[in-house]
């Protein structure tokens, strides 16, 4: 049985999955949300925004629910914004859902999150899986697409210089990273590191020890923004 914890959060991440606006407020879940920061605004509006709903699912995850049950209350925008907070929080400068649009020659491509600090430059696909079967399978098959991914985006310079502050031209590495609720460590798959995302802020603190291991393409930043 549930504990009166994980309802009451399972119910706010259903009332705020396609809107941010918390709604049919009992007394005790105002007095709940106070553990997790969230308040009503001058209009007596509560709003639980993306930051916030990954607080709740990771708590909830903490106390012994489903990983495949809490991803079901979670949009791909919660889960790539947790990825970006992680990395701005830790010095870098981000931009999510990264597209490229394609053409009869070629086709487009899409990165989940871009974060650039000093110049490394990590690709990170955002995996919502849970546990499932065949995750080996799974996981090294994805590797091998986000390295394709990443070969291409050495490619365009240009036009990523022109969505995120890039303060120093020359040579930079492209590192494919996946980060995924699928695992309980740090994994590689064809030289991709695999992350579970409760440990993405220790990996990236950690990040050196890695970095030996991990397979990174070497491009260049021809421009860069005033950062003036």
């Amino acid at each position: 049985m549930k504990s009166d914890f994980i309802n009451t959060v399972v119910e706010i991440l259903k009332q705020t999955k396609e809107r941010e606006v918390l709604n049919n407020l009992e007394g005790s879940i105002r007095d709940f949300l106070e553990q997790f920061d969230i308040h009503e605004d001058q209009e007596g509006v509560i709003i639980v925004n993306r930051e916030k709903r990954i607080n709740l699912a990771m708590a909830v995850v903490e106390r012994g629910m489903d990983i495949s049950e809490v991803i079901s209350l979670l949009t791909w925008k919660d889960f790539e914004g947790l990825i970006a907070s992680i990395l701005i929080e830790n010095g870098f400068r981000c931009v999510e859902s990264y597209r490229r649009r394609g053409n009869s020659l070629e086709k487009g491509m899409e990165i989940d999150v871009i974060g650039i600090r000093g110049q490394n430059v990590l690709s990170v696909d955002a995996k919502m899986w849970g546990v499932r079967g065949g995750k080996k399978t799974s996981l090294r098959t994805a590797a091998v697409k986000q390295k394709e991914r990443t070969m291409k985006l050495v490619t365009q310079n240009e036009l990523l210089s022109k969505k995120i502050q890039v303060e120093i031209k020359g040579q930079y590495e492209f590192i494919p990273i996946i980060v995924t609720w699928m695992v309980e460590e740090v994994e590689l798959h064809e030289g991709v590191p695999v992350v579970p995302v409760f440990k993405f802020n220790s990996f990236i603190l950690d990040f050196e020890t890695y970095r030996d291991l991990i397979v990174s393409y070497s491009g260049q930043f021809t421009q860069v923004k005033n950062l003036q």
